[in-house]
């Protein structure tokens, strides 16, 4: 664990050595520390995700933390590697991206040193046992990113942006102080594993607490109706912080879960079915609201919590298969949920990370404003269009493989004769397909509308690709992507002794079932790859002395292009969104003249989350009036002040002496 601690540390050293030099020497100075943690960090995880096993070593604290077990097992390893991997390319990333604000060395000093701090804090999170130790780096966590999600402050919806991720992140940090403070009064133990006793022999109690620990955790997850930081958070933070977010942050949450349940053993049949229903809810209400955004990195945030939704389900699916105790469906389910944990970690970054180009070279995220950017940014455009496919479940790449974990997982439990189960089965798979549908469509907006076409806005300069350190992280994790997508067997390999963590008998049954499955899926889209080859040699050969021009066909009488013919993002879903009226409600505003041929006409419309409508906006408002009711309070006379401290003093003297 010596090395573990060693590329931890480096990362946050790094932060520090950011602020003492030079602004342009910055990002250079924080890329070689992260470079030189790799090197700590990667063997050890490589190996226990490879040959399994774990490390661990036991830290000795004084006062109320104790003794204190770090561990990193294959779980923990998992999403180290997510973790270590995300942040090395979020500094190759900041590189180029931070130039923009290279008049300001103040904020950029601030930027990395918060980077380096969250970075390592994540690190932490996954291989603390002790729970208020994790408590601490889970809030030092939170309270880097809320500075780098803050960091133009200047303003004024970045500021309440991250006013709004803070008291998200307070609020689940309270639940998960109420449910680690309950284990802890009832064991006596501060460590995860004494908390065992209690999550399997409380009965319905066990129920409560893991619901507890659901809303803790499932709040930096982003299950809905817990979701409502993340549409304000990520597009208000710089685009290589939205991508470490998106694509790693919020999967500690997942963590979390994952890491509580372990501790259940056997999950309560109510949890696991639950956990199915919530996810499946989550994942529609994601996709549904992303087709209704025109912010760019809006859209991406509402993809996040899309398949936040997918990963539950696989998780929800393997807590079925153990409830009902088919070790098949369970690892399937496990191992579609953790493989599509770390393929979103590949293609939400590159997504991210084109969104970020874009905006650096438009000025802009209004999806709108945009189109034509193939003509100018060819290399973003491609390694863009590999993401959004993937996202999409499109065969050849990896988000296929995860969704088809999960799908063959449902499909294997109607041989479970239960049929509660068969009719989850029927809304899982459903709803799985729906989201799929759903999220091709959605891409196919942002790709046509952003990067096809005529530009819609004249560009204040020609956007280009001069910086390649923008495009070197989007080309590795599109590798990762096609990879796993044409290579699936090796990911089962991989994940196999985290799996059995959770379903300790797969190594016997299920896994080489599996693994004889992705290698015939494997095979499958070798061949497809290779009857796509043959056909492009024949048209190749066959019209090399041939010269091939295209004639439009049909134009509607047109014969020049006009941006304002073409599509528009809200025309392209409006005929979607009428159909989702009732689950994406949106504010429509109308103006035109009242003439036979108005000279000026707009329209505008803006999709109002029905979560912050129903619940967060109430709640407010409640709040407020109830507060409001004590604004006497705040007079401001010093001397009514100073009485409040006296006031103050004596009931603290009385209850002390009381308690004598």
């Amino acid at each position: 664990m010596i090395s573990f601690f060693a590329g931890t540390a480096l990362f946050f050293v790094g932060g520090l050595a950011a602020i003492v030099v030079k602004g342009k020497f910055k990002a250079m100075m924080f890329l070689i520390f992260a470079v030189l943690a790799e090197f700590f960090l990667l063997p050890s995880i490589v190996r226990i995700l490879l040959y399994g096993g774990q490390l661990e070593t036991q830290l000795a604290f004084s006062g109320p933390i104790g003794i204190s077990f770090i561990r990193l097992d294959p779980l923990a390893a998992l999403f180290a590697l997510i973790i270590s991997l995300g942040s090395l390319l979020a500094a190759v990333y900041s590189i180029g991206y931070m130039k923009m604000y290279s008049d300001d060395t103040a904020e950029l000093s601030s930027y990395y040193f918060f980077l380096g701090m969250m970075v390592s804090s994540m690190l932490l999170v996954v291989v603390v046992q002790n729970a208020l130790l994790f408590l601490i780096v889970w809030e030092l966590m939170s309270l880097a990113s809320f500075f780098l999600v803050s960091f133009e402050h200047k303003k004024e919806d970045v500021r309440k942006a991250g006013l709004y991720y803070l008291v998200a992140m307070q609020i689940g940090a309270a639940c998960l102080l109420a449910a680690f403070g309950w284990s802890s009064a009832i064991t006596g133990s501060l460590d995860f594993n004494s908390f065992k006793s209690v999550a399997v022999n409380s009965g319905s109690n066990s129920v409560f607490l893991f619901i507890l620990f659901l809303f803790g955790f499932g709040t930096k997850a982003g299950f809905v109706p817990l979701h409502t930081w993340l549409p304000k958070a990520h597009p208000a933070a710089p685009s290589g912080v939205s991508a470490l977010m998106s694509g790693v942050m919020i999967k500690t949450g997942i963590y979390g879960i994952l890491r509580i349940l372990l501790l259940f053993g056997v999950p309560d049949l109510r949890l696991a079915y639950g956990i199915f229903i919530l996810s499946i809810v989550t994942g529609i209400y994601g996709v549904a609201n992303a087709i209704a955004q025109h912010d760019l990195k809006k859209l991406l945030a509402y993809h996040s919590i899309e398949n936040i939704g997918i990963i539950g389900m696989g998780i929800g699916v393997g807590m079925l298969g153990l409830a009902y105790n088919n070790t098949l469906v369970a690892a399937l389910g496990f191992l579609g949920a953790l493989l599509h944990t770390f393929n979103h970690f590949t293609f939400k970054s590159v997504l991210f990370y084109g969104a970020g180009i874009v905006y650096s070279q438009t000025h802009t995220r209004e999806i709108e404003k945009l189109g034509g950017l193939n003509k100018y940014l060819p290399f973003t455009s491609v390694l863009f269009l590999i993401a959004s496919l993937a996202i999409s479940g499109m065969p050849l790449l990896s988000g296929f493989i995860s969704e088809f974990a999960i799908f063959l997982g449902i499909a294997r439990s109607f041989s479970i004769t239960a049929l509660p189960i068969n009719i989850a089965a029927l809304l899982g798979m459903s709803g799985l397909a729906l989201i799929g549908a759903m999220a091709l469509l959605c891409f196919t907006k942002v790709y046509g509308i952003c990067f096809l076409g005529s530009p819609r806005s004249e560009f204040h300069f020609v956007p280009s690709e001069k910086e390649s350190s923008l495009l070197i992280p989007m080309i590795i994790l599109d590798l990762f992507i096609i990879a796993i997508g044409v290579l699936p067997m090796l990911s089962v390999v991989v994940l196999g002794h985290i799996v059995a963590q959770f379903v300790p008998s797969v190594s016997i049954t299920a896994l080489p079932e599996i693994i004889s499955l992705m290698t015939k899926v494997s095979i499958t889209m070798a061949l497809f790859i290779f009857i796509i080859i043959f056909f492009f040699v024949i048209r190749t050969v066959l019209l090399r002395k041939r010269r091939v021009q295209a004639f439009k066909t049909w134009n509607c009488g047109y014969q020049g292009e006009s941006s304002r013919l073409q599509y528009t993002a809200s025309s392209f879903a409006q005929p979607f969104l009428q159909l989702t009226a009732e689950l994406v409600q949106q504010k429509v505003h109308i103006h035109k003249e009242q003439v036979l041929f108005p000279a000026h006409a707009s329209f505008e419309s803006h999709a109002q989350d029905f979560s912050e409508r129903l619940l967060i906006q109430p709640s407010i408002r409640l709040l407020n009036k109830f507060l409001n009711k004590f604004s006497w309070i705040q007079s401001g006379r010093m001397q009514q002040y100073i009485i409040y401290g006296l006031i103050f003093l004596v009931a603290l003297l009385i209850w002390i002496w009381s308690g004598k």
